[in-house]
């Protein structure tokens, strides 16, 4: 898969969800994907955000992070942003790495989420939905032929789900999407004489 990706354009990485029965795995595929030149990104688990009727494992599920585990995530998370630091291929910011913890704690900040803005799912009767969260949500977005996405509704939507959330791909999509850090951006190119760039962060 890594020597054909170049060929067929397609890129390899690999998504590490951080569990509570993980923690000291999450360090083997980070250092595997390092060792091979594989960008890595992270997650935070979290239990679902809806009622799921055919979830038969939200009591005492052994992935689900709890207050007694938050030491041994800190001391992780502080791990991944080291790397990150030493230069291994990570999606996430560090700073966004380091707001796994206040996630974990129920502080996460407003980050801006662009669900049904510049990404959305299709499941697999071709109707549509904002993110993988809301997958059996029962609200009508339309179909891949007629999307009903609608911004008032979405904003009014995520007041409550957005800060239960820690979604990596609509995070980074934020980040892509904020008009004021682009300017800055350009402004620093434009010192430069846009002889070379410089990183966003």
């Amino acid at each position: 898969m890594i020597r054909k990706q170049y060929a067929y354009g397609y890129t390899v990485f690999f998504n590490i969800n951080i569990c509570k029965n993980n923690l000291e795995d999450v360090r083997q595929p980070t250092e595997i994907a390092h060792d091979h030149g594989i960008a890595t990104d992270y997650h935070i688990n979290e239990s679902p955000m809806m009622e799921q009727p055919h979830f038969k494992h939200a009591a005492q599920n052994e992935t689900f992070i709890e207050p007694e585990d938050w030491e041994r995530v800190d001391e992780l998370v502080e791990w991944l942003i080291e790397k990150k630091r030493c230069g291994y291929k990570m999606v996430n910011s560090a700073s966004r790495l380091d707001e796994m913890r206040l996630f974990m704690r129920g502080k996460i900040q407003e980050w801006n989420c662009r669900a049904g803005y510049n990404s959305l799912i299709v499941r697999t009767d071709g109707t549509l939905a904002p993110c993988f969260p809301m997958y059996s949500a029962t609200h009508d977005w339309g179909t891949i032929e007629n999307h009903k996405f609608d911004k008032t509704q979405l904003g009014d939507m995520k007041k409550s789900c957005q800060p239960h959330c820690f979604s990596t791909l609509n995070h980074i999509l934020a980040f892509c999407y904020n008009d004021a850090r682009v300017i800055r951006w350009m402004l620093r190119q434009a010192l430069n004489r846009f002889q070379g760039t410089t990183n966003f962060d």
